[in-house]
C-alpha cells in the first residue's frame, strides 16, 4: 500500500419506511494517522449529506477520531501493517459507530468515569463515554460501539455553534 491513500468503502444509501434516509458504511484502514483523518472525513461528508443534526455529526466525529486513534496507536501500536476495521450505520435517529483492532485489547477494569489531567492515556475513552449514548467495548476490548439515539434522555449540546 502507498502513502496517504484513503480507506475504500463500502457505502449503502436506502430510505426506511417513513421514507427518512439512512447510510451504512464498512471499511478498513491501514493503521496509519493520514488513514485515520481520512475515514473521519468520509463518515462525516455521508452524515452531512443526510442532513444530520450539527450537534450529532459534531459528537460522532470527534468519537470516531479518539476511537481510530486508540485503535491505531493503542490497539495496532502504530503498526501500518496492522488494519482498523469501521463500520458505521448513520440516520437521523440513530447513529453507530463500530471500530475494531488487530490488538490484543486493554484491561477493562480500569475506571473511565474521571479524567487525569496530567496524564495522556485516557482521555479518548472519558471523552467517548461523556458524548455519546452508549459505549460498548467487547470482552478482550479491543471493538468498540458507540451510538447516539433519539429515543435517550441525554439532553446536553456539546457541539452546537
Amino acid at each position: 500500500m502507498s502513502g496517504v491513500a484513503g480507506p475504500t468503502a463500502v457505502v449503502s444509501f436506502e430510505a426506511n419506511r417513513s421514507g427518512h434516509a439512512f447510510a451504512e458504511i464498512c471499511f478498513a484502514i491501514q493503521s496509519k494517522e493520514t488513514a485515520v483523518v481520512s475515514a473521519v472525513e468520509m463518515v462525516r461528508r455521508v452524515m452531512e449529506m443526510l442532513i444530520l443534526d450539527d450537534d450529532w455529526v459534531c459528537r460522532a466525529e470527534l468519537c470516531l477520531q479518539e476511537a481510530l486513534l486508540n485503535a491505531h496507536f493503542h490497539g495496532n501500536h502504530g503498526d501500518p501493517r496492522r488494519t482498523i476495521h469501521v463500520g458505521c450505520f448513520l440516520s437521523a435517529d440513530k447513529i453507530e459507530l463500530h471500530v475494531e483492532d488487530e490488538g490484543t485489547g486493554y484491561a477493562l477494569n480500569r475506571d473511565f468515569s474521571n479524567i487525569d489531567t496530567t496524564s495522556p492515556r485516557g482521555r479518548g475513552l472519558f471523552i467517548i463515554r461523556q458524548l455519546m449514548d452508549s459505549v460498548t467495548i467487547n470482552g478482550t476490548g479491543n471493538h468498540i460501539v458507540m451510538s447516539l439515539a433519539k429515543e435517550s434522555n441525554y439532553g446536553n449540546q456539546y457541539c452546537a455553534g
